[in-house]
């Protein structure tokens, strides 16, 4: 979403579930589907190579997003917060 104020742009802060493979991006879709709004889109190149598919989330969607893939029996996910150009690990956190 962007959203014009005054001549500005304002990027609206998102997140993304990524996957390692196209079956368990399906999987994830058809868990998520009528319990939350999303939409799919192609996995950002910053971000990963390995599956092109991922299901972006609202940012007001994003702790019932993140409860029920932890819910789910799909392994191998991650979830980034994206604003802008700024790209963040969210889920699994990454041990320093």
């Amino acid at each position: 979403q962007i959203f014009y104020i005054i001549g500005t742009v304002v990027k609206m802060k998102y997140y993304l579930i990524t996957f390692p493979s196209t079956h368990s991006a399906m999987a994830g879709q058809s868990y998520l589907r009528d319990k939350i709004k999303f939409m799919i889109m192609p996995t950002l190149r910053e971000i990963s190579s390995s599956c092109g598919i991922s299901i972006r989330i609202l940012q007001e969607d994003f702790l019932c997003a993140k409860s029920l893939m932890e819910q789910s029996d799909i392994k191998g996910y991650k979830i980034y917060a994206i604003e802008g150009k700024q790209i963040e690990l969210i889920f699994p956190v990454e041990e320093k």
